[in-house]
């Protein structure tokens, strides 16, 4: 890993910015790392057993929750798992895996899709580029990105295991296998542990976006943070709320491009999603639908970037070397993609801005459905970059 020799710069920082109970580092250079915590998260158990019916598993939103239980006595068809959770922990009957084809559905999982390796094959891989996510607590060590985690920093004390959430999110946007900067370095900031409620994690959001600025302040122009990733929405009549898109003003201005499921608002930018079954190929645009749920702002908007969500295989909190696969996905995963795509574009254009970079991937976007939807279009990363490079 490139070694920084601004770790001790960073830590002269006041370290309380924003938040009065953020902690001293637990160590001030553990492999080329700033950590600032009280104590690191420990792996997320889900004390699942062995299980005689599906009755057996809990099911919400329709989708089953098959993380971690023994299924060995159970017979589960195709068709059980399509709207499901599970992971690497769950085991499965011989029955169906002799009928299932699972570890094609594991590898298309891990692909990003839409080509994405190929652009990886070039040597654009987000190397050199620094990105910053927000998240909850994250399993640091996890071996899809352990070595691009530079900067680890918790907002207060928190406490409890690692977070179900930050973990595949940051693999999609960064992981060794199944991200689409695999090289990039990570600035990660947990806002929240899964303890807390909302209106006091957006308080913790906004104070991490402002020390993201000042930390950025303090970087080389060469090694600038790009973008922040951030996995979440907000309501913005609250005062915490309104204290987010305050941030992401300074921010703004600062040349940080802060994604959210809020983008339509505090960029007018529109993105949504498109769904994949899990034994389509997920370098193929046919394999791709529209999920169909625009949310009420974009009913008049044209230019809506669509981004793949559904069947992702990711890093689990469960474990360093543990998977999950959520074969019906959410906005959560379509935010690191679009963040991922940016940093490959930062790879080729140093000064490209957020505007330039929206336009091209609207303009060399995809149309959905042989062209139905004449508003809304599939990134395609290898046009996009393409056309990037012409104009560069």
């Amino acid at each position: 890993m490139k070694k920084f020799i601004f770790i001790s710069l960073i830590l002269c920082i006041n370290l309380s910015f924003g938040c009065t109970q953020i902690q001293e580092p637990v160590n001030k250079n553990q492999d080329q790392k700033v950590i600032i915590c009280s104590n690191l998260p420990e792996p997320l158990v889900y004390n699942q057993e062995k299980i005689n019916s599906i009755k057996e598993v809990q099911e919400t939103s329709s989708r089953y929750e098959f993380r971690g239980y023994d299924l060995s006595n159970l017979t589960v068809e195709y068709n059980d798992i399509i709207n499901s959770v599970f992971d690497s922990n769950t085991k499965w009957s011989n029955n169906f895996l002799d009928n299932v084809n699972m570890a094609q559905i594991i590898e298309y999982g891990k692909n990003p899709g839409l080509n994405i390796r190929k652009l990886h094959e070039e040597g654009l891989t987000g190397k050199g580029i620094n990105i910053a996510v927000i998240d909850t607590r994250l399993l640091i060590d996890h071996s899809e990105f352990k070595d691009r985690i530079v900067h680890y920093e918790e907002m207060y004390e928190m406490s409890g295991p690692a977070h179900y959430h930050g973990t595949p999110i940051t693999s999609i946007l960064a992981g060794k296998n199944v991200g689409i900067i695999p090289e990039a370095n990570i600035y990660y900031f947990a806002y929240q542990d899964g303890n807390i409620d909302y209106e006091k994690a957006y308080l913790h959001l906004s104070n991490a976006i402002k020390r993201i600025i000042e930390i950025n302040k303090q970087l080389p122009d060469k090694e600038k943070i790009k973008v922040v990733s951030v996995s979440s929405g907000w309501d913005k009549n609250t005062e915490n709320g309104k204290k987010i898109n305050e941030a992401i003003e300074l921010a703004k201005k600062e040349g940080l491009f802060v994604i959210t499921a809020r983008i339509y608002e505090t960029y007018n930018y529109c993105f949504d999603s498109v769904q994949r079954e899990l034994l389509s190929d997920p370098d193929i645009f046919s394999s791709y639908s529209l999920k169909g749920y625009l949310i009420p702002e974009y009913e008049d908007k044209s230019g809506i970037l669509l981004t793949p969500m559904d069947a992702r295989y990711a890093a689990s909190a469960t474990g360093s070397e543990d998977y999950v696969m959520y074969t019906k996905g959410a906005w959560s995963m379509a935010i690191p993609y679009v963040s991922g795509l940016y940093a490959l574009a930062c790879q080729v254009d140093e000064d490209i801005t957020p505007d330039e970079f929206w336009e091209q991937a609207i303009l060399t976007g995809e149309p959905i459905n042989g062209g139905e939807h004449n508003n809304q279009v599939i990134l395609n990363p290898i046009k996009l970059i393409e056309n990037l490079k012409a104009l560069n």
